[in-house]
This record gives structure tokens, C-alpha cells and sequence, in this order.
């Protein structure tokens, strides 16, 4: 019976509703009703994958008016007027959801409006997540299950400046919130799922205008929000029992067998990554993967990822003089990241990208315009300086470069506005490539010079494309994954016996040279946590303390150099 009832709920979602207004119509809170209804019916993870998605492959042009979805999203915009609603019409029947009297229906003057019937709903816009990897996107919206899917409808959107990538696949959405519990929950930048009811409708964002286009609306029924990493994986890792991609075993059995092969694991995807994007440099490789796991631990006091920068990184082979039009390559490294993190993007950097994007968000006639790193907190950044020529910096160029120090930095964005600005949290982790000794452009703490060969087919083969990586096979790609996104998942303690030696031993630095400060012990104890976590160690062991500073001391031994 239930699978019946959520059948008919699928197919006609707008009918649910009325039936709960019926039922419940002497009731004063009736959108949280709807929302608890229709979150406890697919409450499953197997009965919420049975919601068709909205997504990339299947945009809004490819579903029917009315339909019911899931939409992954990030809110791109909170700066939408609310707007009011009649809870109910004259001839008795449930308003809001995109429900309006008929023209027949004798209410659609403005004299036969009962005022007590308004009701008021939040308007945002959300996109399409920025930065999100299909292998990512595919586990959760189900695209390996081997469902028989319709063929998608070719993508675009009429307002790209929402989107901090237009030149990407994309769309935006108007999504109407109609239970209003905790709605100062959803800030910019966050990842939500919203379940709810497809139209289209005029957009709140045109109304000082004269023409007024529709946009593809979204009328919610629930939401489900999401970790920072989109994906949750377990810390320790576990013995992986999959399906489509996904862990099973985590849910599916009470205790799952903690994984005994991840320092193997660890090591093979140090030469993976070294191998197919940094020349065999496996000690630049493991620190990537330390940055690729690190994040913001706390805001009070502040513990933040340190960006990386991989120095005398060689500059891409020449664009031939035959494809003036033609881009500069990729890094490799980019699509690796892109097989590893559910969250990754690419920026390269040039005169004419710095001097002509906006970087940071930006209000234009009360429309928040998307800047380039209106990104999804647990996004790592892969930003390459090997673009940039000899030129004139100007001053967009140079607020776009204080703009990305400060995310580094502070880990905050500043949103523009006609008459103020306001600075609202990230957590975005950067890697930076540079040509040089050190970046051009950044402060950073983290430097490690890459060590691979100079000759052109090994230069080259640092800029392949994506089509060209080895791919590993589908059971290593997915204990990979784990080990990446369980390290994000997790936290290390630090045992009192380590913590004592670890003083012991910083009071000793301090006796034998003068130059250390309390600046390496923060750093060392930094990329001591990191190590720990990338072998998916809860505890700090004095062991892994001594590994951890001895890799640090290399790369500073190296940079000297």
C-alpha cells in the first residue's frame, strides 16, 4: 500500500497536497505538515532515489508542468523579495505550491480577496552545483543505476550571470519556501536538495522591469541539506560493499569491518597522482593529497587550510600559431582532482581573465550577479598562474587577487552591494601551480618545489588531456575516493603522551636554533593532523608526529635549494 501511495505521489504530487488540506484544514501550520508528509515517504534512501532528478542531464525543459523533483542545488541568491500567497480560494480549494484560482473561480478580483487567507513564502535563486564532478553527481542523482533515463534537452539558461561558471553546463532555478522553520538556515554558497513541485512562473527577479520572463520555479515540499563534501565517507575507512558507487555497508550492517589495506592504498594513490599529473614526483603528489583533505576545523580560534603551492611548475607547451583562439591546456593534475574530490575546480589564471571576471559576487539592480568563487564550502581550488604574461595588472585584476588572498587567508568572500559589502564564510582549499621559485601573485605558507623532468614530452605530459589519464579500475578509483573523502570526513585527537612530547621536542628546537617560532610549531602540528588523517588514523601517534615533521622538514630543505 505504501508503495502504491508513493507511486501516486510521484505522479501527482499536486493532489497530495489537496488531500492534506482537506484533512487538515482547520490547521493554522499546514506547510509543515506538507514538508513532515512528504520527507517521512521517502524517507529511505532507496524510496528518495525514486523522486526523478533535476540536474544537467535532465534540465527543467525535460520534465512535465507540474512534476515532482529532486534538486541539488547551491543558493546562489537569499536577496529575493518574499512573496505572499492565498492559503486558500474562494471555492475552498488549498492555494500556494503554484496552486492559483481559476479565472472562473470568482476570486481573481482584487475586492474578493480575503486578507486573512495571505500567507507569506521566501523566494531564492539556486543553480546547478558549481565545481560538482559527475561521477559525484551520478552517485547521488542515481545515473549509474541502470535506470532507462530520457534523453536530456539541450541546457541554457537566460540568466548565466548567476552562475559562477556560464560558460559551463548549467541552469538556475526560482525555488519557493514554503515552510518557513529555520529559514535563516540557508545562507549563499550552501548545498541543498529541494524536493518539490516543477512549474514555471514570472521571475522575482524581473519585476522592476517591464517585461517580465518566466523562469523554471521550484515550489518546495522538503529539503535535505548536505555535508560540506556532498558525500559523506567513513572515518576509519571500512570494507566497502557497493552498489552503483555507493558505500552500502555503512548502513546496512551495525558494525563495518574497518579497512586494513589503507597505508597501501595511500601509497598507490601517491604514485597515481604523481605518475599521471606531476611528473613521478611523489613527494609533491603526497602533498597534494594533504591539501586535497584539509579544511576549515574551526572559526574560533581559527584553524584553516593553508594553501599549497607547487613551485617550478613548467609553464604549458606554446599554443600553435595555427589556433590564435585556441586556450591554453589544462593542468592534468585538474582532471585527477576531478576523479578524486566531489567538489573541485579549476582556475587559470591570465591578464585577460583577471582584468575582465569578477571573482567576488556583485548586487547590479538588486540582482546578485555570481562571482568565480561563489563556491560550495568543501570545494578545493586548482588555481594556475602559467597563463599569465607579461601585461598591465588593472584595478579589477588587482581586487580580483586580493579577493582570492583573502579567501586563502581568512577564508571568507566579500559580497559587493550598491552602498555596502559583507564578508560570508568558505571553505575553499587552494592549490596553486606556479612557474617560479614561488607564486607571483600569493602569500603562502606551504611551498614544495616539483621535481620532475623538463624535457618537452614529460612537459607535455604534464598538460594531457583528460581522455589520456589512466584511469585505475573501478574497485581502486572507488578506495581512493574513500580514503580522499573519508580524510575530509574525519578528526584526529592528539593523546596527552603525544601532546607531551611534542612541547618536549618544540622547546628543544627552540634551545638549538633561535629562528623557530611558535609559527612552525602551529604548522608542523598542522600538517601532523593532515598526515594522520590521509591514513585514516583517529589518534595522533608519536610515530606519525615524527613522519609528519620529518616530511616537513624535506620540503623546507627543498625550497632552500
Amino acid at each position: 500500500m505504501t508503495a502504491d501511495r508513493r507511486a501516486q505521489t510521484v505522479e501527482n504530487p499536486t493532489a497530495v497536497i489537496q488531500e492534506l488540506y482537506r484533512a487538515h484544514a482547520s490547521s493554522s501550520d499546514l506547510p509543515r505538515l506538507v514538508a513532515d508528509h512528504f520527507s517521512k515517504l521517502f524517507l529511505s534512501q532507496s524510496t528518495f532515489a525514486s523522486i526523478p532528478p533535476l540536474n544537467v542531464q535532465h534540465p527543467p525543459e525535460s520534465h512535465r508542468d507540474r512534476a515532482l523533483v529532486r534538486f541539488r542545488a547551491m543558493v546562489q541568491d537569499t536577496s529575493l523579495s518574499t512573496e505572499m500567497y492565498l492559503g486558500e480560494h474562494n471555492d475552498g480549494s488549498c492555494g500556494g505550491w503554484g496552486m492559483y484560482a481559476s479565472d472562473d473561480s470568482g476570486s481573481s478580483g482584487a475586492g474578493d480577496v480575503d486578507y486573512a487567507n495571505l500567507q507569506e513564502c521566501n523566494v531564492v535563486w539556486a543553480t546547478t552545483v558549481p565545481a560538482e564532478s559527475s561521477w559525484c553527481r551520478d552517485e547521488l542523482d542515481g545515473g549509474n543505476s541502470g535506470v532507462v533515463q530520457s534523453p536530456s534537452v539541450p541546457t541554457a539558461s537566460s540568466r548565466a550571470h548567476k552562475y559562477p561558471h556560464p560558460e559551463r553546463e548549467h541552469f538556475g532555478v526560482q525555488v519557493k519556501i514554503y515552510n518557513r522553520e529555520n529559514i535563516e538556515s540557508y545562507k549563499a554558497s550552501d548545498v541543498v536538495t529541494f524536493v518539490g513541485i516543477l512549474s514555471s512562473e514570472p521571475c522575482g527577479l524581473d519585476q522592476t522591469q517591464e517585461d517580465v520572463a518566466d523562469a523554471p520555479t521550484l515550489h518546495v515540499l522538503f529539503t535535505k541539506p548536505h555535508t560540506p563534501n556532498n558525500l559523506p565517507r567513513p572515518f576509519p575507512r571500512v570494507v566497502r560493499q557497493s552498489h552503483g558507487g555507493a558505500i552500502t555497508s555503512v548502513t546496512a550492517e551495525p558494525s563495518p569491518r574497518e579497512a586494513e589495506d589503507t597505508p597501501q592504498i595511500r601509497e598507490e594513490l601517491m604514485s597515481w597522482i604523481a605518475d599521471e599529473a606531476l611528473g613521478g614526483d611523489c613527494q609533491a603528489a603526497e602533498w597534494v593529497l594533504l591539501s586535497c583533505i584539509s579544511k576549515v576545523q574551526a572559526r574560533t580560534p581559527l584553524l584553516l587550510p593553508s594553501p599549497l603551492v607547487v613551485s617550478r611548475f613548467p609553464l604549458p607547451p606554446p599554443v600553435p600559431s595555427t589556433s590564435p583562439s585556441a586556450a591554453a591546456p589544462l593542468p592534468t593534475l585538474s582532471a585527477v582532482l576531478n576523479l578524486l574530490l566531489p567538489l573541485s575546480h579549476s582556475l587559470p589564471l591570465s591578464l585577460d581573465s583577471l582584468n575582465k571576471s569578477n571573482f567576488t559576487p556583485e548586487s547590479k539592480d538588486e540582482d546578485l550577479h555570481a562571482g568565480v568563487l561563489q563556491l560550495p564550502q568543501g570545494t578545493v581550488l586548482l588555481v594556475s598562474e602559467g597563463g599569465v604574461r607579461e601585461g598591465q595588472l588593472h584595478e579589477r585584476g588587482l581586487m580580483n587577487i586580493y579577493a582570492l588572498q583573502q579567501v586563502m587567508d581568512t577564508q571568507t568572500l566579500t559580497y559587493v552591494f550598491p552602498f555596502s559589502q559583507f564578508s560570508f564564510p568558505t571553505d575553499i582549499t587552494c592549490v596553486i601551480l606556479a612557474d617560479g621559485r614561488k607564486s607571483t601573485f600569493f602569500r603562502t605558507v606551504l611551498n614544495v618545489p616539483l621535481r620532475a623532468p623538463t624535457d618537452p614530452a614529460a612537459i607535455a605530459a604534464l598538460y594531457k588531456p583528460a581522455d589520456e589519464v589512466r584511469v585505475p579500475s573501478r574497485e581502486k578509483l572507488d578506495a581512493f575516493r574513500d580514503l580522499v573523502v573519508g580524510a575530509r570526513c574525519g578528526k584526529v585527537d592528539v593523546p596527552e603522551k603525544t601532546s607531551e612530547h611534542i612541547q618536549t621536542q618544540f622547546v628543544r628546537a627552540r634551545q638549538s636554533d633561535r629562528s623557530v617560532t611558535a609559527d612552525d610549531l602551529i604548522r608542523w602540528m598542522a600538517v601532523a593532523k593532515l598526515y594522520a588523517l590521509s591514513l585514516h588514523e583517529p589518534s595522533l601517534s608519536v610515530e606519525t608526529w615524527q613522519r609528519a615533521k620529518a616530511f616537513d622538514d624535506q620540503r623546507k630543505a627543498l625550497v632552500t635549494v
